[in-house]
């Protein structure tokens, strides 16, 4: 499997986390009830899995080769992901500091749903194979074995399998 395979795979379960952030941004905005460890658990996913392991390894690992392959950081297609993911971290710091305001986690949360989705289709369609292109399979291979590094000694053994069992929850508790 090739790296950016795995990363679209991570791509699929954060586009479930966005479809229950969605919905329980709608429940907050009609002033529904939202259990605080629901929300708790999104940002934990967030923070976690979105940040530390996926963006973790764009940013450690895909992205340097990348660059070492040709390809421009700075007004560039790298640039605009790095930005984008700073950006997500302002809406997760958003969601954080609301507290108990609904309304300001619901608008951080669409923010961030809105921001994460045109991300991941950027990744998906342009970056991604963007990367198969300039990788040679040999770098894809190394990247690999980065990419496990990075998910046993940053995020945590069985951490992955921790995040989707949540997911799935959470999904159902949401119908999303």
């Amino acid at each position: 499997m090739r790296p950016t395979d795995d990363l679209k795979s991570e791509h699929e379960a954060v586009m479930v986390l966005l479809g229950i952030l969605d919905k329980v941004s709608e429940r907050l905005e009609s002033n529904g009830a939202v259990p605080r460890e629901h929300l708790d658990q999104m940002l934990d996913f967030l923070r976690g899995f979105v940040d530390k392991c996926h963006h973790g390894k764009e940013e450690t690992a895909l992205f340097p080769a990348m660059e070492a392959a040709g390809v421009l950081r700075a007004g560039g297609p790298i640039g605009v992901m790095l930005a984008e993911h700073e950006a997500g971290r302002g809406f997760v710091r958003q969601m954080a500091a609301a507290g108990n305001d609904g309304s300001a986690f619901a608008r951080a949360g669409r923010g961030y749903v809105a921001l994460l989705t045109q991300h991941i289709q950027k990744e998906n369609n342009v970056l991604f194979p963007m990367a198969d292109k300039v990788l040679s399979a040999a770098t894809q291979q190394r990247l690999e074995g980065e990419f496990e590094t990075i998910e046993e000694t940053v995020v945590g053994r069985g951490k992955h399998e921790q995040y989707h069992a949540m997911l799935h929850h959470l999904k159902e508790f949401y119908q999303a």
